[in-house]
This record gives C-alpha cells, sequence and structure tokens, in this order.
C-alpha cells in the first residue's frame, strides 16, 4: 500500500512541483498585493403576508465597504447577487426593524467586510386596503392638419388598487401618463399608463386602455360605387350594392386606391332569417381618414 502511495506521489514529480511552485507565487502575489477597498450593492427583497405590506420608503439596496486584494474585489464586483430576502411573512401591521451583518455577502479568505450601510431599516408594516378610483387622462399636442378628436373612449373608466391603508384613503384618483396626439391620423387604441409606484400602490386588475376617435376636419376626395360585402352564411339580398365614400388623403393615397383596399362590410353573421336597417363599415388603408358614408345605412334581408 505505502508502495502505491510512495508511486503516485512520485510520479510527475518535477511537473507537480512545479504546479505547486505556481500556485503558491500566484497566491503570494495577490495577498501581497496592496489593498484596495470598494462597495458592493446587493438589491433587498421584502417578503410579507398578503395581508400586509410596507407603507414607508425602504431602500433597494444595501451597500458593503469591502477591502482586499483587487483581484479577488474585482470578481466580487463583477459577480451577479442573489437578492437578500427579508422574511416577515408571519409580521403584523406596526414597525420591524431588520438588521444586516457582514454575512449577508459571501466573501473569499482575504477580503473584509468593512462596514454595511445601512446596517438596519425600519419598516412599517400596514394592513392591505384596495379601492376602485377613476382614471383622468391628459392628452397634449394637437393632431395634424386636418385632422381633429372627435370621440374618447376609456375602458374601464376606473381602475382597482391595493396597498398600505394609509396611502389608498388619500387617492381619489389616478392621473395616467399624458398621451401625445400630434402624430395621430386615425382612430388609435392603446394602454394608459398607470405610475403607481410613485403613489406606493398596486395595480389590482386589468390595465385601462383608451380609443381616441381621429377623424378628417373635411372631405376632399369622393370615392363612388365602394362595393357592400356581407358577412352572412345565408342568401342575402341588399337595398343598395354600392355606397359613396367621402374621405380626407393626399392625392399621392388616392391614385392607388382599388377594390381590395377600399370597400365596405355589413355583419350580419350573428343574425337570423329576417329584414333589418345595417350601419356600413367602411375599410380603408393608412392615411386615409373617412369623413362620411353616403348611405351611411343599408337594408338588408336575409334568406
Amino acid at each position: 500500500m505505502w508502495t502505491k502511495l510512495l508511486d503516485f506521489l512520485t510520479a510527475n514529480l518535477v511537473t507537480k512541483l512545479i504546479s505547486i511552485a505556481i500556485a503558491l507565487l500566484l497566491w503570494v502575489i495577490v495577498l501581497g498585493s496592496r489593498n484596495v477597498e470598494v462597495t458592493k450593492e446587493i438589491p433587498i427583497e421584502i417578503n410579507t403576508s398578503s395581508d400586509v405590506i410596507p407603507s414607508n420608503e425602504i431602500p433597494e439596496k444595501i451597500a458593503f465597504r469591502l477591502s482586499g486584494p483587487k483581484a479577488f474585489l474585482r470578481a466580487i464586483v463583477d459577480r451577479r447577487e442573489d437578492p437578500i430576502r427579508v422574511n416577515l411573512a408571519g409580521a403584523k401591521p406596526g414597525l420591524v426593524t431588520y438588521r444586516f451583518f457582514s454575512d449577508n455577502i459571501k466573501v473569499p479568505i482575504g477580503v473584509k467586510v468593512l462596514s454595511v450601510n445601512p446596517a438596519a431599516i425600519l419598516i412599517k408594516l400596514e394592513a392591505v386596503k384596495k379601492r376602485e378610483v377613476p382614471v383622468k387622462v391628459e392628452l397634449r399636442g394637437v393632431p395634424p392638419e386636418g385632422f381633429r378628436i372627435g370621440k374618447l373612449e376609456l375602458k374601464p373608466e376606473t381602475v382597482r388598487i391595493k396597498g398600505p391603508e394609509s396611502r389608498i384613503e388619500n387617492i381619489t384618483q389616478i392621473m395616467a401618463n399624458p398621451i401625445d396626439v400630434s402624430r395621430f391620423k386615425e382612430p388609435t387604441e392603446k394602454e394608459v399608463g398607470l405610475d403607481l409606484a410613485r403613489l406606493g400602490v398596486q395595480l389590482d386588475g386589468p390595465i385601462p386602455k383608451i380609443l381616441i376617435g381621429i377623424e378628417p376636419v373635411s372631405a376632399n376626395f369622393r370615392i363612388r360605387n365602394v362595393d357592400v360585402r356581407v358577412i352572412s352564411s345565408g342568401r342575402v339580398k341588399l337595398d343598395e350594392k354600392t355606397v359613396t365614400v367621402l374621405v380626407q388623403a393626399e392625392a399621392k393615397e388616392i391614385k392607388f386606391l382599388d377594390r381590395s383596399r377600399v370597400y365596405a362590410v355589413i355583419d350580419m353573421s350573428d343574425k337570423p332569417k329576417g329584414q333589418y336597417v345595417e350601419p356600413v363599415k367602411v375599410i380603408l388603408p393608412d392615411g386615409v381618414g373617412l369623413v362620411r358614408v353616403i348611405p351611411d345605412r343599408i337594408g338588408v334581408t336575409l334568406y
């Protein structure tokens, strides 16, 4: 047994000795190099039960002041850290002090933690409250020349928010982020932006959408004999097979229009047999604004 162990230790002895010498030399160089100081920030994550929530401002990160060889510190600074999890799952409403220590960060031998800032945080926990409040949207700018803002429709007109009781009670409405309409040439639907973090609350439901009805001020072109298409699985009779469409558009757009890009539609897919007078929906390409349809309603018979 000892013979085998001796043979193992002496095999490639020169190579092993050189490797050990290089490792020792590097270790001595690293430890003997001049120490430097750096700051490493690590995010924190507050975990609470579903019925309580922090209501005061809490630092997003904890800063650790470190000292040690530059090579070691560079690796620590570049290292991605998991957040420090502050577990308050069993805490009740009230004030909680949570402390941080040097062992909240992993460092190798030769690196010292000089300080932790902040060393402790005060967390005010409050009961979670929910509330329905109206949303107000501000429009900025004006549509391009030849267009105007028509109907505005916000769905839903209110949002449900949740947060600390003291904050929720002071909120009577939510101001959405302003919407610039200076480039809109057609009806536009989009989600409204809500800066709820600034208020210290969260959204507890869908994000509202606003439909901005951009419409031409006046028509400058008339398109005659626009085909009317009916969506239906049965036999159909129309009182009028074509309509006239008044539009606001640039001349270069009009010259490229054809029946595949401009047509009228009446949707009868969910209607039983009978006689109806239905609104006409006109399909137009981008950049062409609808002003009027003549006639705007047509008699339809389903067999």
